[in-house]
């Protein structure tokens, strides 16, 4: 077995902040301002079962072992690869599609992608990997088969909220790499919420040609930066794609490669195969918390403050505890969130000031958009689209209602 390099990747390592070693005895590098998480090299002649599982979504098969991966080990790389002869995974679900995966989890009902009422088969909850927001990276050589499959490296909720998929909200889906064999000079990417109310709602497909390189021919490193409320998406290090919108639940990884799939029926080309040389995993030394900063009123130059005494939410010359706020990304909307209290500002009850409480997130009168003016922001709210969070009034609180773009007491900035 030939050990890897690190050199082969020195142009992508230094974009994105690559340097020492964070693991000498595989020589994966550090990322500056980030530790190494997790990380597979596929440098040994048997898969990790501490990290993945050779078993594709096995619980919508009524038979697991047609859910199994073809796969080997060669020169330091997962080389997965559908047969001719390869049976459907799971027919009585996908018909004809066939797949080679390893997933870094195991869960019963998640992904419930045919919207079955009924398990197939009953799994063991298991857990190799499963995590929210970080820096993730693959290294890899896509199929040259021409036609009929795609390779795809995804990600899915783990529904931590209930094992119900069709109460879940928790399901959210990014395709991280989903190329078919007949674009082999593209990266398609898409990203669908499925019950996740603040996640795509609608399918997102991202489609274009790669920057450089031949991706049938050479390894190329696949990375994605998630953050709150962002998805971006690297190709050797160069930003490719982004997606202002994100999951904010922990998620399980999927590699695997398709016949017979929304790609097109397989060609008679075979085996059909792709080639993984690593999959890492970096969290930022920083961590992943909102700011918590003061919203300031362009007029005035006072804070909004929230109070205990007073149902209504007030303004405030200082900057201090009681007026400190985080911008909680709920897909194009933001809850306004008080850090000391937890409390959001809302409009539930259409009063004419901006109320607060503990209401549910998703409520729409809880949920604001952010619209730019200038170096300002106004506050728009979702459910009722014409009302803005102003001060027009002057009366030592945040009112809601009407008011024309340009109004100073409806602008806000943040310290």
């Amino acid at each position: 077995m030939v050990r890897k390099v690190v050199c082969f990747f020195l142009t992508s390592s230094l974009l994105l902040g690559f340097g020492k070693i964070a693991n000498a005895e595989e020589g994966v590098p550090e990322k500056e301002g980030y530790t190494l998480d997790f990380h597979d090299e596929f440098n040994g002649d048997s898969l990790d079962r501490t990290k993945w599982t050779d078993y594709y979504l096995p619980h919508w098969s009524r038979d697991p072992e047609t859910a199994k991966a073809n796969y080997r080990f060669e020169d330091g790389k997962l080389i997965e690869f559908i047969d001719k002869d390869q049976q459907p995974w799971a027919p009585e679900l996908d018909g004809n599609v066939k797949s080679s995966a390893i997933m870094s989890f195991n869960k019963n009902w998640v992904h419930n992608f045919s919207g079955s009422q009924t398990l197939l088969s009953d799994q063991k909850e298991w857990t190799g990997y499963a995590t929210t927001y970080g820096y993730f990276e693959l290294r890899a050589k896509l199929s040259n088969a021409g036609g009929g499959g795609h390779q795809a490296w995804w990600m899915v909720g783990l529904q931590d909220d209930t094992n119900d998929w069709f109460n879940s909200k928790r399901t959210g889906e990014i395709d991280v790499i989903e190329t078919f064999f007949r674009k082999p000079d593209t990266w398609r990417i898409a990203a669908f919420g499925w019950n996740d109310p603040f996640f795509q709602t609608n399918w997102t497909l991202m489609e274009d040609p790669v920057p450089h390189g031949n991706q049938t021919e050479e390894f190329h490193t696949y990375g994605l930066d998630w953050s709150p409320g962002s998805l971006k998406f690297y190709y050797d290090g160069i930003l490719y794609k982004e997606i202002n919108q994100a999951p904010d639940y922990p998620m399980g990884t999927i590699l695997n490669i398709y016949t017979d799939a929304g790609s097109g029926a397989a060609n008679d080309v075979y085996p059909k195969e792709w080639a993984i040389d690593y999959f890492r995993v970096y969290k930022k030394n920083k961590g992943y918390e909102l700011p918590k900063q003061g919203i300031k009123s362009r007029e005035t130059g006072e804070f909004i403050q929230l109070t205990a005494t007073s149902d209504k939410v007030g303004l405030s010359k200082t900057n201090g505890e009681n007026e400190k706020w985080q911008l909680v990304p709920k897909g194009e909307y933001f809850l306004i969130k008080n850090v000391a209290t937890g409390e959001l500002l809302h409009n539930e009850n259409q009063k004419g000031f901006v109320e607060h409480g503990k209401v549910p997130e998703t409520y729409y009168s809880a949920q604001w958009k952010k619209e730019k003016v200038g170096n300002y922001t106004r506050f728009v709210n979702r459910w009722k689209p014409t009302q803005v969070i102003h001060t027009e009034s002057n009366l030592g609180y945040l009112e809601v209602g009407t008011m024309h773009q340009g109004a100073w007491r409806s602008q806000w900035s943040f310290e």
